[in-house]
């Protein structure tokens, strides 16, 4: 049985979200702690800064077009559970089941996991709570996401609260790291290590060309580190005045977030040099100890703890609302479309969630490889959606579900076949990526390695178990 918006139990028709509520949620996902991961891959990949530099601008110009046409879906729309409304209206309730089903067990937690397990690893290096750095991390991780629960099961006001609060404090932080770094170069500081790189920077030619592999798997990661924009869709609905707020807050996040990270760059090229920051394991560390002293190594450990803390509470905020909407319009999973109008938040979404990235944490962030292959099963599933709800845009279209006063894709119909045709392009290339993981680290020879695919196979066969499931209750109904 399929409910009517009217028919809805504890339905949510409170917009309490501001444009700038958006942003921060946009900011505080985007920028977790990738950037300081995946700076030096990149980095080797490109032949000089100025490709550098570049193809940072290039990922941030190509999340601003998936954003703009997330615009038009959010403001066509309105339903609760964002992504999870618009496959529903696009494709039907199955693609849109399959899809919630998919998010919770593997797309979410494989999103949140790696987040809080990289808060555990440096939140160890400022304070050790276990003689095995393992070990502790997984307390810190399990900890962090056991708080931000606490904070979200506080209700919206102070989820919120707690994120925008997160988000300003790794936005300045971020800020001042840059401002030190430039600083110390424009003074010319008296380091022989940081003299050299401005230098290089400087004397920078075009001797090699650029290959297409390299430009390639660099924009992989670039769009991956941009990852997390497309999540204000699940809170859409409860953006006041949407038609105006949502493109606010998405042009507002998306364009911070490509500021600093281009900044973020170039403050790591004047003081490493290029060459250095391919080498670099811990760049921010290093640019903080060439600029500041060798004792700024922790403080560059407390922001990036800052950084992945906020990433896992706008994710966990954000998350359960998908839920809450698949029991909104699917009878058989009714018991989770309950809203808790007390507190403003889908108290048995956001508990449940929190157990699968609980179960995450604890059985990847014990293992070294943890982490890689999280995002390697990640990747290829989140990127599918991505290139099916750019279709959605022409689907809405074609069913009129977007009006005249709807606010409308711009260079339609090029921007959303733009967006199409990069998301079709990384999960190509992350399926690319895993075959050679695969091949050059001997993976099915890991026993982990294999339980995690077995797993990801039974998500997979379940979903459609889901899928007839709901579609029993709702003929019994």
């Amino acid at each position: 049985m399929m409910w009517t918006m009217s028919e809805l139990p504890n339905s949510n028709s409170k917009h309490t979200l501001s444009a700038l509520d958006a942003a921060c949620i946009i900011v505080g996902i985007i920028i977790g702690a990738g950037i300081y991961k995946t700076t030096p891959t990149v980095a080797s990949q490109m032949v000089d800064s100025y490709w550098l530099i570049g193809v940072w601008v290039l990922g941030g110009i190509l999340a601003l077009v998936g954003a703009l046409c997330y615009v038009e879906l959010a403001t066509s729309i309105t339903d609760d559970g964002g992504e999870y409304a618009y496959l529903r209206r696009g494709y039907g309730d199955s693609t849109a089941t399959v899809y919630a089903w998919i998010e919770f067990w593997i797309i979410r937690p494989g999103s949140t996991g790696p987040m809080a397990i990289l808060f555990g690893q440096y939140a160890h290096r400022v304070y050790p709570l276990a003689g095995d750095e393992l070990v502790s991390g997984v307390i810190y991780a399990s900890l962090a996401t056991l708080v931000m629960l606490g904070v979200n099961l506080r209700g919206l006001k102070t989820g919120k609260g707690t994120q925008n609060a997160l988000t300003l404090t790794k936005v300045l932080a971020l800020l001042i790291l840059i401002a030190v770094s430039f600083g110390a170069v424009w003074s010319g500081l008296e380091s022989p290590a940081v003299q050299t790189n401005v230098a290089s920077v400087a004397q920078t030619t075009h001797d090699s060309e650029q290959s297409l592999d390299g430009f390639l798997l660099a924009m992989v990661l670039v769009m991956f580190t941009y990852g997390g924009w497309n999540d204000v869709s699940f809170v859409a609905s409860e953006v006041k005045a949407p038609e105006k707020n949502i493109l606010r807050g998405l042009l507002i996040g998306i364009f911070t977030v490509v500021v600093l990270y281009i900044l973020i760059n170039m403050a790591m090229v004047m003081t490493l040099g290029h060459s250095g920051l391919m080498e670099s394991k811990t760049p921010a560390t290093d640019m903080l100890r060439l600029t500041a002293g060798k004792h700024a190594e922790k403080l560059m450990a407390v922001l990036i703890c800052v950084s992945a803390l906020g990433a896992v509470n706008a994710m966990m905020l954000t998350s359960a609302r998908i839920y809450h909407a698949l029991g909104q319009q699917v009878a058989a999973f009714r018991w989770l479309g309950h809203w808790n109008d007390h507190l403003n938040v889908p108290v048995r979404s956001l508990v449940l969630q929190t157990l699968v990235i609980l179960t995450m944490v604890i059985g990847f962030g014990l293992r070294p490889d943890g982490f890689d292959l999280l995002v390697l099963f990640v990747s290829p599933f989140m990127w599918t959606f991505l290139a099916l709800i750019g279709m959605a845009v022409f689907i809405f279209r074609a069913k009129g579900l977007v009006h005249q006063q709807t606010w409308r894709t711009p260079l339609f119909p090029l921007t959303p076949i733009l967006f199409i045709s990069s998301s079709g392009f990384m999960v190509y290339r992350s399926l690319t990526w895993l075959k050679f993981k695969i091949e050059s680290e001997q993976l099915f020879e890991n026993s982990f390695f294999v339980f995690l695919s077995v797993f990801t196979g039974l998500v997979l066969v379940t979903a459609v178990g889901a899928v007839f499931w709901s579609r029993q209750v709702s003929t019994d109904n």
